[in-house]
């Protein structure tokens, strides 16, 4: 196999600039090239978005900016599935969308705010969140949850999603709206967010989210995720990790010992006090009774 020139090494390049090297059509087509699109070489396949993104880079239109899932997945939002590398690439341009193999074109650029990030142009976090609300198979549920993740990351976009809420129009309107008034700053991780729309749904009084505990002399006790401070009640999400980290398993036992000493009501849940019905009911009865 005839080697390719040092400067396509380790990153992608267009056909164009591999002719210009002098590189033969026979040897573009060889078997150890990856081809993320049309006119498109590298020597390494993506493991990542990031280098997927960044390999579509070299051949997208001047200003063109990710968008829609691949904005969100960029921005580390949880989505309720994983990144794969044959998952188009959402671009967002003006005028036509684009039309290119492994890309998802959008139009609507000029309507967009973008910022760099890790290098790459991207929609903005409030237009990316709204963009999200179009894709279909995403839930209200889904949008909260992507909401939270960056509204915990950053309180301040909490009125920009309201803005969003009330200027909704087309596409996943009522989403969008739904989604908007439901989010909140301060969830630790999707299963959180989803135990506090449980909460709602039941018609719970809200609670602080991963709030700070303190003894009546104000030092610091715990940091805990639902907290009802009037009624002196907590509730302590366990995920796998309560389970299966020994250490982390006797911590929480001797927190729990330690507020329940100080006269609080600590409450432990899992998944399945959420999954099953009977259980979840049972649960949402005895909050009632404790809360209010």
């Amino acid at each position: 196999m005839t080697p390719l020139p040092s400067i396509l090494l380790n990153r992608a390049f267009t056909c164009a600039e591999a002719r210009a090297a002098k590189v033969t059509r026979s040897r573009l087509d060889g078997q150890d090239l990856e081809r993320p699109s049309w006119g498109l070489r590298t020597t390494r396949p993506a493991t990542t978005l990031d280098e997927r993104a960044r390999d579509l880079s070299v051949i997208l239109p001047k200003g063109a900016a990710f968008s829609h899932v691949t904005a969100a997945r960029l921005w580390r939002l949880p989505l309720p599935t994983s990144w794969t590398r044959t998952e188009p690439v959402d671009v967002l341009t003006r005028g036509t969308p684009l039309r290119r193999s492994g890309v998802r074109g959008h139009r609507g650029l000029e309507r967009r705010e973008i910022e760099v990030l890790r290098g790459l142009r991207v929609t903005c976090p409030v237009p990316t969140w709204a963009d999200l609300a179009t894709i279909q198979g995403l839930s209200v549920e889904d949008l909260v949850i992507a909401g939270d993740a960056f509204a915990t990351r950053d309180p301040g976009l909490l009125a920009g999603f309201a803005r969003a809420g009330e200027r909704a129009g087309g596409r996943g309107l009522r989403k969008v709206r739904a989604a908007a008034e439901l989010i909140r700053s301060g969830s630790g991780s999707p299963m959180e967010t989803r135990v506090r729309l449980a909460f709602g749904l039941a018609g719970l009084p809200e609670p602080e989210l991963n709030a700070t505990v303190y003894a009546e002399d104000g030092h610091f006790l715990a940091r805990v995720d639902f907290l009802w401070r009037e009624a002196r009640v907590i509730v302590e999400y366990e995920g796998d990790q309560h389970r299966t980290d020994r250490r982390q398993w006797q911590n929480d036992i001797q927190r729990v010992r330690l507020l329940e000493g100080l006269g609080w009501k600590v409450i432990r849940i899992t998944a399945t006090d959420l999954s099953d019905p009977q259980r979840r009911g049972e649960l949402m009865r005895m909050l009632h009774d404790l809360v209010g």
